[in-house]
C-alpha cells in the first residue's frame, strides 16, 4: 500500500476531510492533496515524504513508525536526512531490523549467536544480504533475551 492510500483509507474511515487531518498532523491541506495523489505538482514525478511526515502520519493515526512502514510498499522512497536522500521502505525496514538486532547483541552472553548476528549485521549494513541471511536474523534475534 502507498502511504497516500493509506491516508486515504485512514480519512474516509474516520469522517476526516483533509484540512481534519492536515491539523491533526500538523501537515496543510494541500500538502495532505499532494500525499494521496503521490504526484508532485511541480515536477509531475513520484512524491516523496520525509521521514518526519511518516512519524506524524503514524501518531496521527495511533500507530507507531515500524508498524506504518510494514504496511507501505517496500520501494516506496522515504527522505531521511536534510539532504534528501531517498531510502526505500525495504531499505529502512532492513537498516531497522539491524538496530534491533544489535541492541539485542549487546546483550547476549551466547558468544556463538553474537558471533553469527555480527556477521549477518555487518553484510546487511553493507546492503549485501539474501532471504535466508533475513530469515537467519529472525530466527536469531527471536532465541535472544
Amino acid at each position: 500500500m502507498k502511504i497516500g492510500e493509506y491516508v486515504k483509507q485512514y480519512r474516509i474511515t474516520h469522517g476526516l476531510s483533509m484540512q481534519d487531518f492536515g491539523v491533526i498532523c500538523g501537515l496543510s491541506r494541500a500538502y495532505i492533496s499532494i500525499l494521496e495523489k503521490g504526484i508532485n505538482p511541480t515536477t509531475n514525478r513520484p512524491f516523496t515524504p520525509s521521514i518526519d511526515t511518516l512519524k506524524r502520519i503514524a501518531e496521527a493515526t495511533n500507530s507507531d513508525l515500524d508498524s506504518l512502514l510494514q504496511i507501505l510498499d517496500n520501494e516506496d522512497a522515504v527522505i531521511v536526512n536534510v539532504e534528501e536522500t531517498a531510502l526505500s521502505i525495504k531499505q529502512l525496514t532492513l537498516h531497522a531490523m539491524a538496530v534491533r538486532a544489535l541492541a539485542k547483541l549487546s546483550k547476549s552472553p551466547d558468544e556463538e549467536k553474537k558471533s553469527k548476528l555480527l556477521e549477518i549485521v555487518t553484510d546487511l549494513l553493507q546492503g549485501d544480504y539474501t532471504i535466508d541471511q533475513l530469515n537467519a536474523i529472525s530466527a536469531i534475534v527471536k532465541t535472544m533475551k
